[in-house]
C-alpha cells in the first residue's frame, strides 16, 4: 500500500492514504474514530454561544469549518467530561476550513484518504455533534462529486444527514478513513448535504501562509511525520487565485459594452454547490436619462447597474442582496474603499449586509472572446438572513465582482451561517457570457 504524507501545521503532520483499504464494520469504525471527533464551543459573549464539530488530524490539531468559529470571544473543544481551551491557528475563509490548536488534546489523529478516489454510490459515514448530541453516527452514499470550472473537486454531495452542530465533523469511508469535512445541508431539500474534500485539509497550511510541506512517500508501512517550519499563529489564505493581470491600452476596450437600444446581455448563473446552471438575457429597450429599461419595462437599472425594479430579480445573490445604493459607487477607482450596508426588514427571507468594499485594480477579462478592462472589487463582512421569532441567522460574507462601464461582468459569492434550525448557504457565480 502506498502512503503519502503532507504537513499540516508547525511540527504537526497528517497523512493521506492512497489506494484501497479493507472495509470495517460500522461498530468498529465508530470505536476507531470516535475519540478523534470533538465538540466545538464558541463563546459569543453576553451569554450567547454556538456549537460545531472538529476532527483531530494531528496531535493537538483539529480541523473544523470557519463558520463555526465566527465572532468567537473564546473557543473550547469538548469530548465527554474533557474540556480544553483552543485557539485559531489557520483559516481559509474562501474554503470555509479552519484549523484549531489545542495542545491538551491527546486523541489519536484520524487517517486521511483522498476524496478524489471516491466514486458516486460509495458508502460513507458521518460522525459529529448534531444539535449538541455528541458523537452521533449516520451513514449514506456519495450522491455526486461537484467540481469547479477548473476541474478541481470542490464538494462531496452526500445523502448522509447533516444538521446544525454537524459542521466541521468527519465524513469517513468504509475503511474508517477521513474523506471530507461535513459542512452544509440545504434546508429546503431532503438528503442534499455537502462535505469539503479531504485534500483541502492538507493544503490548508500552505494556503494560509505556512511553509510548504516536505512530503515523504513510502511504499510500505505507516508514514513518517513530515517536518516543516513553524507557521504564524494565525494566518489567512487568499480567497481565490487572482484573474489575469491588468493591462494598459490607449483605446477604451469596453466601448462595445455600452448600453443602447437593441443591445442584449446574456448572463449565466451557476450554483457551485449543486452544479446547476441557468441563464437569462437582458435586452435594452430604451434609455431614460440615467436609467436603462430592459425586457419590455420588466427591469430597470441605473447606469451603475443598481436594480431599480425590485420585482425583477434575475441575477441570484447579486440581485437578491442588492444594497439600496447598489454594489458600486459611481466614483470608484482602484484603491477606493467604502462601506456597503443593507438594513434588515421585518419580512421573512430578507437579507441584511454589513460589508467593507475595496476596489483592488483593473484586470483584463474576456466576454464573447473580446477583451474588456474590468474593475475588480472585493467585499467582506457579515450577512443575516430572514427573521424567525426575532432571530436572524448570521454568517460571514465574501464576494468578488468585476465591473466594466458600470455593468456587472462577473460576481462570485460564498456565504453560509446560522445556528440551530436557521441556517443558510449561498455559493454561486454570475458571469456575463455574451453581449451583442
Amino acid at each position: 500500500m502506498a502512503w503519502q504524507t503532507r504537513a499540516l501545521s508547525g511540527a504537526l503532520a497528517a497523512f493521506i492514504l492512497a489506494g484501497p483499504a479493507a472495509a470495517i464494520s460500522p461498530e468498529e469504525l465508530y470505536e476507531r474514530v470516535a475519540p478523534s471527533i470533538w465538540l466545538v464551543e464558541n463563546d459569543l459573549g453576553g451569554g450567547k454561544g454556538a456549537i460545531g464539530s472538529a476532527v483531530v488530524v494531528a496531535p493537538g490539531a483539529l480541523i473544523t469549518n470557519c463558520h463555526v468559529l465566527e465572532k468567537a470571544e473564546s473557543l473550547h473543544v469538548v469530548h465527554g467530561p474533557r474540556r480544553f481551551t483552543a485557539r485559531l491557528q489557520y483559516k481559509d475563509p474562501a474554503r470555509d476550513l479552519c484549523q484549531l490548536q489545542a495542545p491538551s488534546v491527546d486523541a489519536p489523529p484520524v487517517r486521511i484518504a483522498a476524496a478524489s478516489q471516491l466514486r458516486v454510490g460509495a458508502k460513507v459515514y458521518a460522525l459529529g455533534n448534531p444539535r449538541g448530541l455528541e458523537l452521533t453516527l449516520t451513514d449514506g452514499l456519495v450522491s455526486a462529486l461537484r467540481h469547479g470550472r477548473a476541474g478541481e473537486l470542490e464538494y462531496l454531495q452526500v445523502s448522509v444527514p447533516i444538521s446544525p452542530g454537524s459542521s466541521g465533523g468527519g465524513l469517513f469511508d468504509q475503511a474508517g478513513r477521513l474523506v471530507g469535512i461535513t459542512t452544509a445541508g440545504m434546508k429546503e431539500s431532503q438528503n442534499l448535504n455537502f462535505a469539503l474534500p479531504s485534500e483541502w485539509i492538507i493544503e490548508l497550511p500552505a494556503r494560509a501562509g505556512g511553509r510548504p510541506a516536505v512530503a515523504r512517500l513510502e511504499t510500505e508501512g505507516p508514514p513518517a511525520p513530515a517536518q516543516v517550519a513553524a507557521a504564524p499563529a494565525t494566518a489567512t489564505a487568499p480567497e481565490r487565485p487572482a484573474p489575469p493581470p491588468a493591462v494598459e491600452r490607449d483605446a477604451d476596450p469596453n466601448a462595445w459594452l455600452a448600453a443602447g437600444p437593441g443591445r442584449s446581455y446574456e448572463y449565466r448563473l451557476r450554483n457551485r454547490l449543486t452544479g446547476q446552471e441557468s441563464s437569462f438575457t437582458l435586452k435594452v429597450d430604451r434609455l431614460e436619462g440615467d436609467r436603462i429599461v430592459f425586457n419590455g419595462g420588466q427591469r430597470i437599472e441605473n447606469l451603475r447597474g443598481t436594480l431599480l425594479s425590485p420585482g425583477a430579480a434575475l441575477a441570484g445573490e447579486a440581485d437578491a442582496a442588492m444594497p439600496p445604493d447598489g454594489w458600486l459607487p459611481g466614483s470608484a477607482i482602484p484603491g477606493s474603499k467604502w462601506r456597503v450596508r443593507r438594513d434588515p426588514q421585518s419580512s421573512p427571507g430578507d437579507i441584511a449586509l454589513q460589508l467593507d468594499a475595496r476596489a483592488v485594480n483593473e484586470e483584463l477579462l474576456q466576454v464573447d472572446g473580446r477583451p474588456i478592462q474590468a474593475l475588480r472589487v472585493d467585499y467582506s463582512g457579515y450577512t443575516s438572513r430572514g427573521v424567525t421569532l426575532g432571530r436572524s441567522p448570521t454568517g460571514a460574507y465574501r464576494a468578488r465582482a468585476w465591473y466594466a462601464r458600470g455593468r456587472l461582468v462577473r460576481f462570485e459569492v460564498r456565504t453560509r451561517g446560522g445556528v440551530g434550525g436557521d441556517t443558510f448557504v449561498v455559493d454561486e457565480v454570475l458571469e456575463l457570457v455574451h453581449a451583442r
